[in-house]
């Protein structure tokens, strides 16, 4: 860990004299401070926990954690090793006893900052070139990201990876990047992201959150990841709010290795806000269209005076209506986490987090009159098929959880994190009974009514041991891992057919549908996995991932229902190689699986349904500069898929197949620190390839054979303050049950102007009020009309 902060701090400015000259070490985040004459003043004493080790990587740790400016020879600190520190110091104090028996000694600078070299009379003392080690924070996987360009992530290895040494596809969406298109919803965030598709087109995201990723539906049985932890399986436990994550990734392709039960397309990850070293305070407000009103708050910093105690708190109130009328937006979050430095080996983190949502569910729109022709025209919009004195959707719940560190030695250590959740849901809605109108009065659709109580809660727990070995030109990743997990979602539902048909022109409200006696149904699940991981690295320039999991599953659906056992093995292996030039190719080989419930005729239960990828793929970092492209190919077959058993109606065989290959395009770079870009190119060929059904070859729902997206985002240097920022999004044609919804351009724009602490924001999506169909997975659902947000905000 030491030696590779090491290497990043050098890496950040290089170990050449030249390096120092103020013009250079003005690029350094924490220049202007340091250079205040707040900074000049000598920081106050702080308790401090660095084991003993090699000079260098103990002074890279006394550098990160006091956020000082040290500069010394390399040679100087090569081959020395430091007794580290332990206690309350001042910076003085600090640097004598981490050189205390080295031969060197620390000279305040004019900058606050301190030079290290060999005292007089030391062995070996001369001038050479020095090494600068700052207070900057390198990035890690968990942190947040400065500016648009992640450079490490997690979620395709559990380990702090850089991704340009990941052979494996993620994509990272930065909060920077939340904040400068405003996204307010998960599709919003994903919108420019390369393979990801609401399943819905972004139409129900009040309420619920579903994507397909590279073709497969990934948030169905598999739902979304937390800090890599599995959140609710419930597609009805609420819609997840930006505000509360530092960053959100996907992984693309099969994630089975180190997740257990997924989806073959991938899974998305959301990485919570986590507590800070230095305070933060801020408070955001935003009105808009729709009379969006919203007030979010987000606050950190240490507790305690040697800052071994820190803590994040993040909170959000949103009143809001939509396009349809009747359904609001509205939105209550709150989300806290506290880290604790139990000592220089351990750290205690502690999240948890609740939300409350309540709004009534968009039933969506008929065919006839939204993506087919209907004789009294198109459908508005606006026009809701529901009963406002009945529809409801109320969801509220919370998480808890914690992450514990402890480090073994400076190569090995031990990870523990546990999720626990508990969500309630109640809801009710009017549904159309078909997609189509009546054919006998086209302005009419029937209607039924459905009432569902949910109570979705589990509890998941992963071990880890993560450690490093060297010998000769390798160096290996080593990790290991146990992770248990128990969820069971208990529903209430009841069903009114006789609900009054509504005219979806001119809708007359106020029916009360009769439910008949509400059935319960409980299903349950239990997973435990075994896995191993080893990232290779050879001669700094190969890169080899391998590993493998074993799972153990067990489904169970009551009353009356089937326990089901599953067991799988998935492996996964990936080669990619490092050139000087920022190139690096690279290949890998990935499995999924997931249990599937029933069984056939005969009485056998079902195999898991599974998974298979291979991705060959180019990423480019070019040198100096602020960038990376990920070019992906790949090629997904999903197999033992339940299909109808033609000799025995009313059962089903498992010999269906799904096919999914594609190329993704995706770059971002954040160029002379005035123009941000994010770029992505989709083109997915998805087929059901075998089936019982007569629907080979159809295309699934909501996945666009082609998409692409472009956001520039730039600040103008004639006018200090001021950015403006342009994007537009393309989703091509999609098929949905043989019938085919257009593709559609949709034109993005913002304006934000900085003034000290303060920023203050114009963004416009659908700029043109392009009128579209989203999405049309059964029913139809328009996508946004032109929708302005402004937002201001304040940091002090």
């Amino acid at each position: 860990m030491h030696d590779r902060l090491s290497r990043r701090a050098a890496r950040l400015i290089g170990r050449t004299a030249p390096l120092l000259s103020p013009g250079r070490l003005a690029v350094l985040s924490l220049s202007a401070t340091l250079l205040s004459p707040a900074a000049l003043a000598q920081p106050a004493a702080r308790a401090y926990a660095i084991p003993a080790g090699s000079l260098e990587s103990v002074l890279t740790r006394y550098a990160l954690e006091s956020q000082l400016m040290l500069s010394y020879a390399a040679t100087d600190v090569a081959g020395k090793r430091s007794g580290g520190l332990n206690g309350s110091h001042d910076p003085a104090s600090a640097l004598s006893q981490i050189l205390a028996g080295t031969g060197m000694r620390a000279s305040l600078q004019p900058n606050g900052g301190y030079l290290l070299r060999p005292a007089p009379g030391a062995d070996g003392a001369q001038t050479l070139p020095s090494v600068t080690v700052t207070g900057e924070r390198p990035e890690t996987a968990w942190g947040p990201v400065q500016g648009f360009v992640a450079k490490q992530s997690a979620t395709a290895t559990k380990t702090d990876t850089p991704l340009h040494e990941t052979p494996q596809s993620v994509s990272v969406v930065p909060r920077a990047q939340m904040v400068a298109q405003a996204a307010d919803s998960l599709d919003q965030a994903l919108a420019y992201t390369a393979g990801v598709m609401p399943l819905d087109g972004g139409a129900l995201r009040n309420i619920s959150t579903g994507f397909t990723v590279r073709g497969f539906n990934v948030t169905g049985s598999a739902p979304l990841y937390l800090n890599g932890t599995k959140l609710p399986m419930n597609s009805l436990s609420g819609a997840m709010e930006p505000y509360d994550y530092e960053r959100i990734e996907v992984l693309k392709g099969p994630a089975s290795i180190l997740y257990g039960q997924a989806a073959p397309g991938g899974i998305i990850n959301l990485v919570s806000k986590r507590p800070t070293a230095e305070p933060l305070r801020e408070m955001e407000v935003k009105y808009g269209t729709w009379n969006t009103r919203q007030l979010a708050m987000d606050f950190g910093g240490p507790l305690t005076e040697d800052g071994n105690v820190r803590y994040r708190l993040t909170g959000l109130g949103r009143d809001a209506d939509t396009m349809v009328r009747h359904i609001n937006n509205d939105r209550q979050s709150l989300s806290g986490s506290l880290e604790w430095q139990l000592s220089g080996a351990t750290r205690l983190t502690l999240l948890g987090g609740w939300s409350r949502t309540d709004n009534p569910y968009d039933v969506g729109k008929p065919r006839q009159g939204t993506l087919l022709p209907n004789p009294n025209g198109a459908i508005p919009r606006s026009v809701f098929l529901g009963e406002p004195g009945f529809d409801r959707f109320v969801v509220q719940g919370g998480h808890l959880g914690y992450l514990l560190e402890h480090k073994i030695n400076d190569d090995w250590q031990v990870r523990q994190n546990l999720l626990g959740y508990n969500h309630r849901a109640n809801s009710k809605s009017m549904y159309m009974m078909t997609s189509s109108v009546n054919p006998a009065n086209p302005a009419r659709v029937e209607r039924l009514a459905v009432s569902r109580d949910d109570t979705d809660k589990g509890i998941a727990l992963d071990n880890q041991l993560l450690g490093k070995l060297r010998h000769g030109r390798f160096e290996h990743t080593l990790l290991f891992g146990v992770d248990a997990s128990r969820s069971s979602l208990t529903r209430d539902q009841a069903v009114g057919l006789n609900a009054v048909p509504i005219d979806v022109y001119d809708p007359v409200y106020g029916s009360t549908p009769t439910l008949d006696p509400a059935r319960r149904g409980v299903d349950r699940s239990r997973q435990v996995g075994f896995y191993a991981q080893d990232q290779i690295k050879f001669d700094g320039r190969w890169i080899g991932l391998f590993g493998g999991r074993y799972d153990r599953a067990r489904t169970e659906e009551a009353p009356g229902g089937d326990k089901q056992d599953s067991h799988a093995f998935s492996p996964r292996a990936g080669l990619m190689y490092l050139f000087d030039n920022g190139l690096a190719p690279y290949y890998s080989f990935t499995k999924s699986f997931q249990p599937t419930s029933g069984m056939d005729f005969g009485g056998t239960p079902f195999k898991p349904t599974t998974g298979t990828q291979h991705e060959i793929g180019l990423k480019y970092e070019p040198p100096g500069v602020d960038a990376s492209v990920t070019l992906a190919l790949y090629d997904i077959t999903q197999r033992n898929v339940v299909t109808s058993d033609l000799a025995n109606p009313g059962f089903s065989v498992q010999t269906g197949e799904v096919r999914s290959r594609g190329a993704e395009l995706e770059g971002r770079a954040s160029l002379n620190h005035n123009l941000d870009v994010v770029a992505a190119f989709t083109l997915t060929n998805a087929r059901t390839t075998k089936s019982t059904r007569g629907d080979e070859g159809a295309r699934p729902a909501s996945v666009p054979r082609s998409m692409a997206s472009l956001w520039l985002d730039y600040k103008l240097a004639a006018l200090p303050g001021l950015s403006t920022a342009a994007g537009v999004r393309y989703v091509g044609r999609q098929e949905s049950d043989g019938v085919t919804v257009p593709g559609y351009t949709v034109l993005d724009a913002a304006l934000r102007y900085r003034l000290q602490n303060w920023e203050f924001a114009l963004n416009v999506k659908n700029l043109t009020n392009k009128r579209y169909i989203a999405a049309c997975p059964y029913a139809c659902y328009y996508g946004d009309e032109r929708n302005v947000m402004l937002t201001a905000r304040v940091n002090w």
